[in-house]
């Protein structure tokens, strides 16, 4: 035999010994198939879980497995609680997954096929970092190891899933590093073959309630062609149709679509051609309606520090309270990188209509400078229309300076000028310069301009990232007349405070809770409505819905004032004090209250507070303490010289005398003062001090000011000078004290001289001086009589009686 012959014959050996190899191989494969039955292994890998894991596992369907082409797993039933708990962690109604066996040979492992449904997640982080399933990774998880898997090795893992399949995914989330809390649902998702770089339909509907970091509640559903690129972190959306719909984040009953293309790739985002159409949207009292924004091509990278736009275009409508609004801005080309930029002006054109209408255009020139500052120069925006009868007309210049880096907007150069006219008011011309900056957390300003010839200044900055913005202001004024600017009635035309439509109205000041600050306010001159006052100053902080004035100055009503007070929003509170010092009485109560009760000039001192939910509530409410001291003046309503010129007429018919006051007639005095303590809404004074040449006048009772009543009796005594005031007719009723009785609305009020109780008195002194004068001439002792026929003024009868007397009994 030769060597071929022996070489031949070893390799049909060979061949042989790896066929029946072979067979053998794949008879045992087949057996271990066929006899392999992992239900076998539910209690083992129960008891495990709860040895290894401290959870329970429950299995209550079978459990499928096959090997070959694919290995493939079907479960259902599966429940898993929490370690060292017997809360759900997860839940699986039932689930498929299959992998392709032979890339496991070559160390891969590629996905054929996912499928799911009933799949229910609890997930929790702590502020630590810690997760509620880092227990069943083998090990305590490393919280510095986010998004890094350190349990497998490069290249033994490629992403190629043939198809996924979902429906009714669950995932409750409560991650306190993060921040975030709620419930994601995935209703449905369907996507072909998932791979990298290939292209792949996606279709999906899913729901987003979050509780953390804002309230958020949105359905979300759409169809796209999905391309993932895992070699640059990249994720490509085509042909997208994305409907999103409900409540998030402050916006109310949002629904929008985007169609067209998107990509990520690392940090860069590019789109186009883009359409985002909003069909509602409502922010407080404010809506969106139908807009849209579109752009044909878009490239924004902030790490390279590249944004670029191409016939980007924007079509904005919606609403501002009742005031409908439409805003459309074209910006054809932009290219920014980070040492230069080119690129054209934008423009568009505004309008709001409603109480207040508004329309025009606006324009810049091309813009200059680069990605970290981008500046739009010569912005021009037209003014004009009208509110009511009122029109303006006007423009607004200014350089736009948009600061990427530190997301910062500047306007430099400001130059407002409006011309404001109304058949019913003087023309006011308004100018305005200087420069706004804001951030995301903060706003300043500093400006000055002139209304008409009045020239002002403001300063300030606002603070936007607390609970509320917190302002800090400053302003002042040559001259402000609000009359002018604010209302278009005439003071005159003000409803008067004590109109029930008024007196009824809320009153609420729940306003001064959107803001927090500190405001401080100067004028040469100020004029809202009646009140007008002189080189007025303002200092205030509003903190939480409380405002607090701690100063309050200027001069008015012929004097000076000095005020403090507070005003509680929660609480409806109201504090003030008051000292105003030589003003004029009349003008005070007729601005103040609409009254014309008093005239003369002097201090009013007040420290009252109240609360209520409107005007009527609060003068019910009133508390607190009011004085004043007048001089040379007079109340009006009645004169009570006059009305004791009548004292005969009435003493002998004994009988009270009613009368309604009028404007006409005043009692005169030369000094004034009262006090009075408030409680409930009821002043109540009991220290009246009147003086006169003829009249000396006290007085107690209560004033109602929350029905708007008085109950006050006034007591009257004539003074000394009264003859020569009164003749004869007063003689009698010389240092008799007469009640006079004022009653009645505030309105209205009755004066009641209560002559039933001075006639007896009056008696009393009549006989008193006849006595007197006959026993003078019977003893020869009458007085000696004055030019003109009548006793000296200066001595009494009865005090020349006594001298007589005693000196006829002395002889």
């Amino acid at each position: 035999m030769t060597a071929d012959d022996m070489t031949k014959k070893w390799i049909r050996r060979i061949g042989l010994g790896f066929a029946a190899l072979l067979l053998l191989s794949i008879a045992a494969a087949v057996f271990l198939i066929t006899t392999f039955d992992a239900n076998a292994y539910k209690a083992q890998a129960i008891d495990w879980m709860k040895a290894e894991r401290h959870r329970n596992l429950a299995i209550d369907g079978p459990i499928e497995l096959s090997v070959f082409p694919k290995l493939a797993v079907k479960v259902s039933g599966v429940r898993l609680s929490e370690r060292n708990s017997d809360a759900p962690f997860l839940t699986i109604e039932n689930a498929a997954l299959s992998v392709r066996t032979l890339p496991l040979l070559r160390g891969q492992l590629v996905v054929d096929r996912v499928s799911a449904r009933g799949v229910h997640v609890d997930y929790r982080r702590d502020a630590g970092g810690s997760r509620n399933f880092d227990d069943l990774l083998g090990k305590q998880r490393d919280p510095g190891m986010d998004g890094k898997d350190s349990g497998s090795s490069e290249g033994s893992w490629r992403f190629d899933v043939s198809s996924i399949g979902l429906e009714d995914l669950r995932l409750k989330v409560s991650d306190a590093m993060a921040g975030l809390a709620g419930d994601v649902t995935v209703e449905s998702f369907k996507s072909g073959r998932l791979a990298n770089q290939v292209e792949t339909p996606v279709s999906f509907t899913a729901t987003v309630v979050l509780s953390k970091p804002q309230a958020l509640d949105l359905k979300l559903a759409g169809r796209m062609n999905l391309e993932p690129d895992l070699d640059r972190s990249g994720l490509a959306l085509r042909d997208m149709k994305l409907e999103v719909a409900g409540d998030a984040a402050g916006i109310r009953e949002l629904a929008m679509t985007l169609d067209g293309a998107l990509a990520w790739e690392g940090g860069r985002l590019q789109a186009g051609p883009l359409k985002v159409a909003l069909a509602s949207a409502g922010f407080g009292q404010n809506r969106l309606g139908a807009s849209t924004v579109e752009v044909k091509r878009m490239l924004f990278d902030p790490d390279g520090k590249r944004l670029e736009l191409d016939a980007f275009e924007t079509a904005i409508a919606g609403s501002l309270g009742q005031d409908a609004f439409e805003l459309a801005l074209t910006w054809p080309t932009l290219a920014v990188d980070q040492s230069k930029l080119t690129g054209s002006g934008l423009s568009g054109r505004y309008k709001l209509a409603g109480s207040i209408a508004l329309a025009g255009k606006f324009h810049s020139g091309a813009p200059t400078g680069n990605f970290e500052a981008l500046r739009l120069p010569a912005l021009d925006i037209r003014l004009e229309g009208s509110s009511g009868r009122r029109r303006v007309d006007g423009f607004v210049k200014a350089d736009a300076l948009l600061k990427f880096g530190s997301k910062a907007v500047a306007i430099e150069n400001l130059d407002l000028q409006a011309d404001l006219t109304d058949p019913s008011l003087q023309p006011l011309k308004i100018a305005l310069r200087g420069r706004f900056d804001a951030q995301a957390q903060a706003a300043s300003w500093n400006v000055a301009g002139a209304l008409n010839a009045n020239r002002f200044e403001s300063d300030g900055r606002a603070m936007l990232g607390g609970r509320v913005p917190r302002i800090i202001a400053k302003a002042r004024f040559d001259s402000l007349d609000l009359n002018n600017v604010l209302v278009a009635e005439r003071p005159g035309a003000t409803p008067a405070p004590t109109s029930p439509g008024t007196a009824d109205a809320p009153i609420d000041f729940d306003g001064l809770r959107a803001i927090d600050g500190n405001l401080s306010f100067a004028a040469g001159t100020f004029a809202y409505r009646q009140y007008e006052v002189v080189d007025a100053r303002m200092e205030a902080v509003l903190d939480d819905g409380v405002l607090r004035i701690s100063r309050l100055t200027g001069r008015t009503w012929g004097g000076t004032v000095a005020a403090s007070g507070s005003v509680v929003a929660g609480s409806q509170r109201f504090v003030v004090k008051l000292d105003a010092d030589g003003v004029d009485i009349n003008e005070l109560l007729n601005d103040v209250a609409r009254k014309d009760l008093l005239e003369g000039r002097g201090r009013v001192q007040a420290d009252i507070a109240t609360h209520g939910a409107t005007l009527a509530a609060m003068r019910s409410n009133l508390a607190g303490g009011v004085s004043f001291r007048l001089r040379d003046g007079a109340i009006k309503g009645i004169n009570l010289a006059q009305t004791l010129r009548q004292a005969k007429a009435a003493l002998s018919m004994r009988q009270d005398a009613v009368s309604q006051a009028r404007q006409t007639e005043k009692t005169d005095f030369s000094e004034l003062s009262a006090s009075a303590r408030i409680s409930d809404g009821i002043a109540r004074s009991d220290d009246l001090d009147l003086k006169s040449p003829f009249l000396r006048v006290g007085g107690s009772g209560t004033f109602d000011i929350g029905k708007g009543r008085i109950d006050y009796t006034a007591r009257t005594t004539l003074t000394a000078s009264a003859t020569g005031q009164g003749g004869a007719d007063l003689g009698a009723l010389r240092g008799v004290t007469i009640p006079v009785s004022l009653s009645g609305p505030f309105e209205a009020i009755d004066w009641n001289v209560r002559w039933s109780e001075v006639a007896a008195s009056a008696v009393t002194n009549a006989l008193r001086d006849k006595l007197a004068e006959t026993l003078g001439a019977k003893l020869g002792t009458a007085p000696p009589a004055a030019a003109g026929g009548t006793a000296p003024a200066s001595q009494k009868p009865r005090d020349v009686l006594k001298e007589q007397l005693l000196k006829g009994l002395f002889k």
